[in-house]
């Protein structure tokens, strides 16, 4: 079992990046569980650290998961690793029943303009004005992915995509997906969407076009906006299509994942339709 002599002082920095100003004033983040751990060695995001429970240092999966360190990004063992007892990892964790490994990664550093993050290539993506749930960030982001879109836009307002429960959320998807994060408001980057050919889509719990009956074809962005106010005036005034979703039953609105949900697999669905 290797042990690092820093072990106390990155405990502490474990602890510290558990408040977003501590992230931002660091760069650094902190993702806990393997399936997270190894989506982000596996997309080459900078490690600093890898933190482990006495117990997970003794399993199996981290024999494997050694072999993955090495083979991705090169790094030597002896210089990242830390293994503390389970009581300590118990006492940095976020969860009630810890799974014994978390890693420190580097964030990514954001462009200074907005126009140079949304690539010639992307047809689909989300923007985010405003989202403060955690776990609504993290699954609209899973969501995103498995839905097979390019990108997810963090505009200013929203909960720090680096949040713990954010992360956790995403279960490894915030590696695999391009999680575009900027302080620019909402309405602006949805005009430099426009300018680059997407259709803007807001997502409106009634008045909007039945998103069943919407044509998708081209570059569309959905928008998503606050869970309680919805999108704000300014966002809808940019907003080429505004969406709404069917609901029969007795319920006014659904929770904000639900709906990114539902509208990102009909844009997918209508994109499919139009290739065959």
């Amino acid at each position: 079992m290797i042990i690092s002599s820093d072990k106390n002082n990155t405990v502490k920095l474990v602890r510290s990046l558990k408040l977003r100003k501590n992230r931002e004033e660091t760069g650094l983040f902190f993702v806990e569980g393997e399936r997270g751990v190894t989506e982000g060695i596996k997309a080459k995001t900078p490690l600093r650290n890898l933190i482990l429970s006495e117990t997970f240092a003794e399993s199996c999966e981290f024999e494997s998961l050694k072999k993955q360190i090495g083979s991705v990004q090169g790094k030597d063992m002896e210089s990242i690793l830390i293994v503390v007892k389970d009581s300590i990892f118990s006492s940095i964790s976020e969860t009630p029943a810890p799974a014994g490994i978390c890693g420190i990664f580097a964030m990514r550093k954001a462009k200074e303009r907005i126009e140079e993050e949304i690539k010639p290539e992307y047809t689909k993506a989300v923007l985010l004005e405003n989202l403060q749930d955690p776990g609504n960030m993290g699954t609209i982001i899973r969501t995103a992915d498995a839905a097979g879109f390019d990108c997810v836009i963090c505009t200013e307002g929203c909960v720090d995509v680096y949040n713990p429960k954010v992360l956790r959320s995403t279960v490894g998807s915030v590696f695999r997906i391009d999680v575009i994060v900027t302080d620019k408001k909402g309405s602006e980057v949805a005009e430099v969407l426009k300018k680059k050919d997407f259709t803007v889509c807001a997502a409106e719990p009634e008045g909007g076009k039945c998103c069943f009956d919407e044509d998708f074809t081209g570059k569309n962005v959905l928008v998503i906006g606050n869970e309680a106010n919805g999108i704000s005036d300014e966002m809808l005034a940019v907003c080429d299509k505004k969406l709404t979703i069917p609901m029969p039953g007795g319920t006014e609105s659904l929770n904000a994942s639900v709906a990114a949900a539902l509208l990102m697999y009909e844009i997918l669905r209508k994109q499919e339709e139009y290739r065959k």
